[in-house]
């Protein structure tokens, strides 16, 4: 079932942007003022506090598919709305980043430097990985200030991207920014995952892939409620499919799996004998 379910997702599922822009439409309909989490966390930490009224907080994170976070951002340009994208080094689309800013939108940086050295070296521990954290916070300052020469843009905000070896070493790309010290030097004023953000943010949805569509449950039953503040995550993969580019992402998970399966393998076969 779940092979199936993903089949779906990546190459069969029909568009669902119109679904977006009603989720929208109906957020405006009920006077929510949409907009970014950097605009949200300027306004959260004014001395007056958020402003009354209603907040719908939207982060696009650009896993794969700049081609969909375009059609994305055009809907919420002609309604009036704005947002986060988030982008990785492997879905950088420079002039739709520029449009973005240039529109009053924000444009950080989706970073997943740590999963990345942990797959290149075939780390099987977490311990191994946190030792490893001075290496991918250079990598990081280097791959963050070539962002911004290319861009123009400030792109003070990031947001840890979660790749699979993250998950099975449980090591998250943003212990990264865990320092302070090390924020301050590469000039991040906000990380997506910050706990006094969220913390601003008591109502938070995830967007899925098919069969679920949101984790823990659509916003929309937040904005039926007339909820204050509340925060939708989105992923322009989820909403239409790039069947060429699911498929290299796709099999390029499977590679890095399997690599990761046989160097775990062998460290068993290593420590037995």
């Amino acid at each position: 079932m779940i092979v199936c379910n993903r089949v779906y997702a990546d190459f069969l599922m029909p568009s669902r942007l119109h679904v977006y822009a009603q989720f929208l439409e109906s957020a405006l309909a009920a006077t929510y003022q949409v907009t970014g989490i950097e605009s949200f966390w300027r306004m959260a930490t004014a001395p007056s506090g958020i402003s009354p009224g209603r907040h719908l907080v939207l982060r696009h994170d650009v896993d794969t598919d700049p081609g969909t976070a375009r059609e994305m951002w055009r809907i919420e340009r002609s309604l009036g709305a704005n947002s986060s994208y988030f982008f990785r080094l492997s879905t950088l689309d420079l002039d739709l980043m520029t449009a973005i800013a240039d529109a009053g939108g924000e444009v950080g940086y989706h970073y997943e430097e740590l999963a990345t050295i942990a797959k290149a070296g075939h780390l099987q521990r977490r311990e191994d990985v946190v030792r490893k954290l001075p290496e991918a916070r250079s990598t990081f300052a280097a791959n963050l200030g070539r962002l911004r020469v290319a861009t123009g843009l400030p792109m003070r905000a990031a947001a840890s991207h979660g790749d699979w070896a993250n998950r099975v070493l449980e090591a998250p790309n943003w212990l990264i920014l865990e320092d302070p010290a090390f924020r301050r030097q590469v000039g991040i004023d906000l990380e997506a995952y910050d706990d006094d953000l969220l913390g601003h943010l008591p109502i938070r949805s995830v967007d899925e892939a098919p069969p679920r569509r949101w984790i823990p449950q659509s916003p929309a039953v937040a904005i039926a409620r007339g909820d204050p503040v509340v925060y939708a995550l989105v992923h322009p993969r989820h909403w239409r499919t790039a069947r060429l580019l699911n498929a290299r992402d796709d099999l390029q998970r499977l590679r890095e799996a399997e690599a990761f399966r046989r160097h775990r393998l062998r460290g068993r076969g290593d420590r037995q004998t």
